[in-house]
């Protein structure tokens, strides 16, 4: 690999790093987790460097890469991980902590999804390409995420958020 790939890596994988603990931190609910997930991630996408032909996938490859790792260590698991407090999955100026201890509830395949375009401000597109699921199918996680957290708001504070 020349020199200028491994520098492109280097600044990639530094740009993209605080992104990728969140997805991983999404998925895993464990910061320990996630930042575990996030090492996994970065290595095993440098040891595929060569074989990578669009040096412009790198940070969609990367966050590939970090969902892979992140349910690799779910997988793992022979137990149930507590819930932990949500930092930094929702942009705190524009979420409260009890909105973010709502979605941290819901089941990976709907938290993640709200996660990637509300947090993350990702297209659907992006959001489809990184989970490997069709843009569809991210646009009706997404849709039955938000109706289950208004059920939820409605059931908590007695209004259903709109």
């Amino acid at each position: 690999m020349d020199e200028q790939m491994k520098r492109r890596f280097t600044e990639t994988a530094q740009e993209k790093r605080a992104l990728m603990y969140r997805v991983a931190y999404g998925i895993t609910r464990s910061e320990a987790d996630a930042e575990d997930a996030v090492s996994a991630a970065v290595e095993a996408t440098w040891k595929r460097m060569e074989r990578l032909r669009d040096p412009e996938a790198l940070p969609i490859y990367l966050m590939k890469s970090t969902v892979n790792a992140a349910r690799g260590i779910l997988r793992k698991r022979k137990h149930t991980v507590p819930l932990e407090t949500v930092e930094n999955t929702l942009a705190a100026d524009r979420q409260d902590a009890g909105i973010a201890d709502m979605v941290a509830g819901l089941k990976e395949k709907y938290r993640l999804p709200l996660l990637l375009k509300y947090g993350e401000d990702l297209p659907e597109k992006e959001i489809a390409q990184l989970l490997r699921i069709p843009r569809g199918t991210v646009s009706s996680r997404i849709a039955r995420g938000l109706a289950l957290l208004r059920i939820e708001m409605k059931e908590e504070t007695g209004h259903d958020g709109k």
